[in-house]
């Protein structure tokens, strides 16, 4: 089994937090992704794997077949038949003479084998058969949408668990860092104490931050495990395994402004797309309606045998074989206001439809502002906690020289502690904050933005 502590790759501060820590990332199952994986390489191995989105390729498969079978209306229909039967008497007629019964006459086959072989060709069926096309049609348009709706759910939340888990690693970094810390400002007090330099209170309380401090590792670890999980679950891989994460650099992106954020999500959102197509395909579904208004015209070609033998070959009665062809009308003059009905329920749903798309595209411009937003704030974010921190371990060095001169008491100490862990837990958040707002503005506007 192949191990490695997953590395942020980050200037200055955190450029190899993670080959330090404790957090790794291991390959234990064969057949799981190889190698260390970026970001990029988890969204694609996911694509080739999750199980959600290959069966979102198994519907668009179906959609296509009824498309296929739509078609295939259009085309002759070519049907054969066969029949046997068996009379227990033979069929007779009698012809009266004068009021007198004649003789029985024989007029059918009492065993008969009958062959038939039927093709029928559609002429015209009111618009019918061509409108059923469309609809089928639009209908694996849609399935080809709520398949790119799938893709892009899975990316935003691959790559979200991936920047999540990465995170957790993080904070449970901080989280044992502050335990050290804590741990020598006990070790720090106890001397004090020992020496009559500070009271006993001083102990109790570094042993209670300590105690908090240990609580907070647990539930980062706990955390931890369930967002590794939670990537592992969207990579179809096992629960328990420990993937290899390369981490991510700190970057910067250019933003287009929210007018053009706007214009790009009802371009490109699947779930905006698909509606119009359901409109259509409504308008397609009240044309395949009134095709009932209309006769329907059909050729027909028919070949049939009969006879007493098997094979049709002997038949005394008429002849054994014969063909017809002709022109079929059906027309359906009343049928209580059905299809007007059909009609009236198609004209509702597009109006249905159109209603839900409006207030779709509302939706879809608030998620669009929204991550906007967050986009922006997670920006600015970044740099403000990162002037935090600075200010939070110079404070942290000021404090405890000024405790060791006894200018101020213990408990600035332990506060300059907690500072220092609380301004780095906010220093990572807003920098996966800040890519995971990203992943979140692409599953907006349905697509992916410049670097």
């Amino acid at each position: 089994m192949r191990c490695a502590r997953a590395a942020l790759i980050h200037p200055i501060i955190f450029a190899s937090v993670f080959f330090l820590s404790g957090a790794s990332f291991c390959q234990d199952l064969p057949g799981g992704p190889p190698g260390l994986l970026t970001k990029e390489a988890a969204v694609e191995y996911a694509l080739s794997h999750n199980r959600l989105y290959k069966a979102a390729f198994e519907d668009v498969g179906a959609a296509d077949q009824k498309v296929k079978e739509s078609l295939a209306d259009f085309f002759p229909k070519l049907d054969g038949n066969y029949a046997y039967r068996h009379f227990t008497e033979q069929p007779i007629i009698t012809i009266n003479q004068f009021g007198t019964p004649g003789a029985p006459i024989p007029f059918n086959l009492r065993t008969s084998n009958h062959w038939e072989i039927n093709v029928v060709q559609p002429l015209f069926t009111g618009f019918g058969l061509e409108a059923q096309y469309k609809i089928n049609k639009a209908g694996s348009q849609l399935s080809k949408y709520q398949r790119e709706e799938v893709r892009l759910n899975l990316v935003r939340d691959v790559q979200t668990a991936y920047l999540q888990t990465l995170l957790a690693a993080q904070l449970a970094v901080v989280a044992r860092d502050n335990v050290a810390s804590l741990e020598v400002q006990r070790g720090n007090a106890e001397a004090a104490y020992q020496q009559g330099i500070s009271a006993e209170n001083d102990v109790l309380k570094a042993e209670v931050a300590l105690s908090e401090a240990v609580q907070r590792v647990r539930n980062a670890e706990k955390q931890l495990t369930i967002l590794r999980s939670t990537l592992n679950q969207l990579l179809d891989v096992d629960l328990t395994a420990r993937v290899e994460l390369a981490g991510i650099e700190e970057k910067t992106y250019q933003i287009p402004d929210l007018g053009e954020l706007f214009a790009a999500a009802e371009k490109n959102r699947p779930e905006y797309l698909a509606m119009a197509t359901s409109i259509r395909q409504s308008e397609f579904g009240k044309t395949a309606a009134r095709s009932r208004y209309y006769p329907k015209f059909s050729a027909f070609a028919q070949y049939y045998r009969e006879g007493e033998d098997f094979t049709a070959d002997r038949n005394p009665f008429t002849n054994n074989e014969n063909t017809a062809v002709g022109v079929r009308m059906d027309w359906n003059l009343f049928e209580g206001g059905k299809t007007r009905a059909t009609e009236l329920e198609w004209e509702y749903r597009r109006r249905s439809l159109e209603q839900r798309r409006d207030d779709l595209r509302q939706k879809i411009r608030l998620q669009v502002q929204n991550a906007f937003e967050q986009l922006n704030v997670a920006k600015a974010n970044i740099q403000t906690s990162r002037v935090a921190l600075k200010q939070a371990e110079e404070n942290e060095r000021i404090t405890t020289l000024q405790y060791k001169e006894q200018v101020v008491i213990f408990l600035e100490v332990l506060n300059a502690q907690v500072f220092i862990a609380q301004t780095r837990a906010d220093f990572y958040q807003a920098l996966y904050g800040y890519e995971i707002a990203k992943a979140e503005l692409e599953r907006a506007i349905g697509g992916q933005i410049g670097s």
